[in-house]
């Protein structure tokens, strides 16, 4: 029995350590070469602000944001302070990001042992290993690399919670919680769903499941806190939980079935200020009276955008931005769509092998995007667990086969 768990462990390091390797080269050879000149250069120059003057802004130098958590920007400013120079600091991220995906990539392993069983665990790393986007990710110098580490942080103790409801479970979920939602916000209320799931299984008691969830909910308002007052101090006065940056891309999903680099021109008319605060309350305003006006005259085709047209934006595009050497898009979007439908089919088929914690996961991240623009880049994060999914059907496939030829020979 030892040598048969000790074989799946030995080949996932074998594959964690080649694809480290292999994505340190890449990024040693061409890894300036992954820079978007979009969030990316707001990030760094963020983060050297936020070492110069200890303020965090974003988008506009002269006055403090809270439009961005601090977490990512907080992790470029300790890079530039140790290697002296941006360009430096932007190599030595994306070394570490690889490193972060690794590491993710051994907790998937976790995950997937813990609720299915150490094969399919086993097969969706090798799929996350030869998924292009993943290895994309590593070499922009964007949030997601950093908050798929906490993310999957945050569901190993989730599932370690329920099998063991204690005081300090419920501390170390409440910690890794707030680190998530310093990286990436939009996870902020998924622990909520998380007590309704585990309430609902019933295999933790009421009074532990309150007692566990109520010292999550202080420490992570705890953490939360310096947060919050620092918000009410540069915002003058108003309470800010996570950001204020709803308002944009509120506004630019309320155009139906398009993408905002087919209205650039448009874009530029709605502005009269550089105020970001003042920006995003009329983009706020400006949604609300379109979402109006829309669900009024056009009902179905906003309402087809705001469920069938978004769902398939969301999962349906490939994050691929820009190309890795040898990979054309035509391959990123062909293996892309294979796992999807793959991985959508496993769920469906394996949707009540206690699996609701994580598919609660892919149904509050996917509700919540599709309410703003979705995007390939905020489902990223999520298509490990989809590979999850994807494993078991194609071992299932793979068994039906073995038994089909087995019998007719």
């Amino acid at each position: 029995m030892p040598a048969t768990h000790s074989a799946p462990k030995r080949l996932l390091y074998l594959v964690l350590a080649v694809t480290l390797i292999l994505k340190i080269v890449l990024v040693l050879s061409s890894g300036p070469d992954f820079n978007y000149q979009s969030d990316d250069r707001e990030y760094l120059r963020s983060a050297s602000i936020l070492l110069e003057q200890g303020t965090l802004t974003y988008n506009d130098p002269t006055r403090p944001s809270a439009f961005i958590t601090p977490a990512y920007p907080g992790f470029l400013a300790i890079l530039i302070k140790l290697t002296g120079s941006i360009p430096a600091a932007a190599q030595s991220a994306r070394i570490l990001q690889a490193v972060m995906i690794t590491i993710a990539m051994w907790l998937l392993y976790g995950i997937g042992t813990r609720l299915f069983d150490a094969k399919s665990a086993l097969l969706s790393v090798i799929l996350c290993s030869v998924y292009p986007p993943l290895w994309l990710i590593s070499n922009f110098i964007f949030t997601e690399s950093l908050f798929i580490l906490v993310l999957f942080a945050l569901i190993t103790v989730v599932l370690r919670a329920e099998e063991h409801p204690t005081l300090s479970m419920a501390i170390l979920f409440g910690l890794i919680w707030a680190a998530a939602v310093y990286v990436r916000p939009t996870i902020a209320l998924w622990p909520g769903i998380v007590l309704l799931v585990l309430a609902a299984r019933k295999r933790v008691s009421f009074a532990q499941l309150a007692r566990c969830g109520l010292t999550a909910a202080l420490v992570f308002s705890l953490c939360l806190a310096p947060w919050w007052a620092r918000n009410y101090r540069v915002s003058g006065g108003d309470f800010i939980p996570l950001t204020k940056s709803s308002g944009n891309p509120l506004l630019l999903g309320t155009y139906p079935w398009t993408v905002p680099a087919l209205f650039l021109d448009e874009q530029r008319t709605w502005h009269k200020t550089n105020n970001l605060w003042v920006n995003d309350q009329e983009d706020a305003k400006r949604a609300v009276d379109r979402l109006k006006t829309g669900f009024r005259h056009s009902f179905w085709t906003y309402f087809s955008w705001y469920t069938v047209g978004k769902f398939l934006l969301f999962w349906g595009d490939v994050f691929y931005w820009l190309p890795l050497p040898w990979i054309p898009l035509s391959a990123a979007i062909i293996l892309h769509e294979v796992f999807l439908i793959i991985g959508f089919i496993g769920v469906v088929r394996y949707r009540r092998h206690n699996a609701g914690l994580i598919i609660s996961l892919l149904v509050y991240m996917t509700v919540l995007h599709m309410i703003y623009l979705p995007h390939s880049r905020y489902s990223l994060p999520l298509m490990p667990i989809l590979f999850l999914f994807a494993s078991l059907e194609i071992l299932r496939l793979v068994t039906i086969k073995a038994y089909i030829f087995g019998k007719g020979s």
